[in-house]
């Protein structure tokens, strides 16, 4: 807001393309945030934290799985060269489980770093190329400091 006449008047800033795309490529949804297009714009900043926090979490899963699938893998070798054979056979068991859960959260982990790599460059295509990277005019209802406090607006 800025001062004329000795009231407060709104002046709507105008974000470039190249800015929105500075920002998109600081994080997703932000050049959109900044250009008007708050909804798409919230949605892409949601939906890539909760991709890298589940990419995050399942490597951190994939990690222990790996350690534990290891561990595993030694019992059994012990257990197959010089134990009994129920032995051999019940850490056999336990081993075809942990590589199952090993496999499961390696591809949560693609699959979630890919998801959250296509929405960086969904989000620098739209910033650049389409129509997240355009200025939208405000319209609706909003709230404008005027000198006695704050005034109820309508834009159209």
């Amino acid at each position: 807001a800025e001062e004329v006449d000795g009231e407060f008047a709104l002046r709507p800033r105008e974000v470039s393309r190249k800015q929105a795309m500075a920002l998109s490529a600081l994080f997703p949804g932000l050049g959109q945030l900044a250009t008007g297009h708050r909804q798409r714009g919230t949605a892409m900043v949601v939906a890539e934290v909760g991709f890298i926090v589940v990419w995050l979490t399942s490597h951190a899963d994939y990690n222990t799985q790996k350690e534990q699938f290891d561990a595993e893998r030694v019992r059994y070798s012990a257990w197959a060269e010089g134990g009994s054979f129920a032995d051999a056979d019940a850490s056999w068991l336990r081993l075809q489980q942990k590589k199952n859960d090993l496999d499961g959260s390696h591809s949560r982990r693609v699959l979630f770093g890919a998801l959250s790599a296509a929405l960086y460059g969904y989000g620098l295509l739209d910033a650049l190329l389409w129509e997240g990277g355009r200025m939208v005019k405000e319209e609706g209802v909003g709230l404008a400091p005027q000198p006695t406090g704050l005034a109820v607006v309508y834009r159209f």
